[in-house]
């Protein structure tokens, strides 16, 4: 009998569900999840994505092709301007290839794609954007010496001109995601990368070890606008230990050290770490319906133009409650966190993130409806020399999806986006409008 490998079921889900969101970028920009290429952890994982096909032993190669056309009221990301055309009709093409492989020994799921966008009256506009992503699960060579042991590491990256908002539909209380909790900086290319590595020790039938590490960036480059504040680069790293007890067929307990270091790499510099710990719950309700909780606390260290601050203790916390069954998938989550600030001055935030996704198959035959709602607050957090920094977003998004074949799919989607970013008293505001017609063929 094998012993246990469900203590790292979290850590491998959330691995998953960032190559989901890789093999789904297409679908992330198309379907509301706000700016760059492929996000992980986007909405509505394959049921958008005809390229997303069950992993089968041996290799798998599946290219796919998205072409899309749309009307953006605010192709910059900012508030009205003198001179500023700021609404455009964009033609979108977007090749893909995913590539898997099922071996004795390892799994590799890999993809890589490319995001081109021509605008009609913003011609200047024009770019190719990117993402890749690579993930590997070597549970079954470490199972042979740790009988019931899971490793599973993954890296992603993106580079576009739009960054991204909300990962929206991503698990609660994921350390590897710091950056996407709802602040939209103006149009500006953007680079980031996380690299990340999971890993779970039965120590018992009842107990697991486990952990993780990650270590990403978030690099600004030109932009198409003035924008009000600098945007600032930052890197991360973070660093997670604890056990997981099977308490019961359908509860697992879980207690968590957690510690991130994050520096600014742009303008005057700048650091924060978080040392501090959570337990966590998980528990099955029925076939159907789950729930994934996690609280605690972090010690906030801070340092700011090379003048260390005074520790703060900050609340951390998440919870999740999830629905699934034949013809219906609901995600309910709430994250309260601290996360770098990304414009006008490097400062941690205390943010709190609310998010609702659905799909729901149709009574007509393969049609599917679609549909998201997100809601991230930051506010500086802890007494600082510098101005106050703070923001709140809102953005919604629904539509249907309609599977001609297996291998075709239509998608019509609207987005509603408002954006309040405040710094000093001064205050940008903006909303945006994306009505979008979008249709994906992959080849298998």
């Amino acid at each position: 009998m094998r012993r246990l490998g469900w203590g790292a079921a979290w850590a491998v889900g959330g691995l998953v569900t960032a190559l989901v969101g890789l093999s789904s970028g297409v679908q992330a920009q198309q379907m509301g999840a706000g700016g760059a290429g492929a996000i992980p952890g986007i909405p509505f994982g394959g049921a958008a994505d005809p390229s997303m096909v069950p992993l089968r032993d041996g290799f798998q190669v599946i290219p796919s092709l998205s072409v899309g056309q749309r009307y953006d009221s605010n192709v910059f990301f900012v508030g009205k301007r003198p001179g500023l055309q700021r609404e455009d009709f964009v033609t979108t093409a977007v090749p893909q290839l995913r590539g898997a492989y099922v071996g004795d020994s390892i799994a590799v799921n890999a993809v890589a794609g490319a995001t081109g966008e021509y605008y009609a009256k913003n011609t200047d506009l024009n770019y190719v954007g990117a993402n890749a992503g690579l993930a590997l699960n070597l549970s079954k060579l470490l199972d042979r010496w740790w009988q019931g042991a899971t490793l599973t590491a993954a890296d992603t990256y993106i580079y576009s001109p739009q960054a991204p908002m909300f990962a929206a539909g991503n698990l609660a209380g994921d350390p590897a995601t710091p950056h996407v909790t709802g602040f939209q900086v103006g149009r500006a290319t953007v680079s980031r990368n996380v690299v990340r590595t999971d890993l779970a020790l039965p120590l018992n039938q009842m107990l697991n070890l486990t952990g993780s590490y990650a270590n990403g960036f978030l690099r600004y480059g030109s932009s198409d606008v003035q924008q009000a504040g600098a945007l600032l680069n930052n890197q991360f790293q973070t660093y997670t230990a604890g056990l997981a007890l099977k308490a019961s067929p359908q509860d697992i307990l879980s207690v968590n050290a957690v510690n991130n270091e994050i520096e600014f790499t742009s303008q005057a510099g700048g650091s924060f770490t978080t040392r501090g710990a959570t337990m966590g719950w998980e528990h099955l309700f029925t076939p159907m319906v789950s729930l994934r909780a996690h609280a605690g606390a972090t010690l906030l260290q801070r340092e700011l133009g090379g003048t260390p601050s005074t520790s703060t203790v900050a609340p951390i916390g998440d919870v999740a409650l999830f629905w699934k069954d034949r013809t219906t998938a609901l995600t309910l989550l709430y994250s309260l966190g601290v996360a770098p600030s990304l414009q006008f001055q490097a400062q941690a935030l205390r943010t709190h993130v609310v998010s609702v996704t659905l799909t729901q198959e149709m009574a007509l035959p393969n049609l599917l409806a679609v549909a998201t709602a997100n809601y991230g607050r930051g506010d500086q957090y802890g007494a600082s020399s510098g101005a106050d920094v703070s923001y709140v977003s809102v953005m919604g998004s629904g539509g249907v999806v309609y599977k001609f074949t297996p291998q075709t799919f239509l998608g019509v989607n609207y987005t509603y986006t408002n954006v309040e970013n405040n710094f000093g008293g001064n205050s940008v505001a903006f909303d945006r409008h994306v009505g979008q017609v979008t249709l994906t063929q992959a080849f298998y």
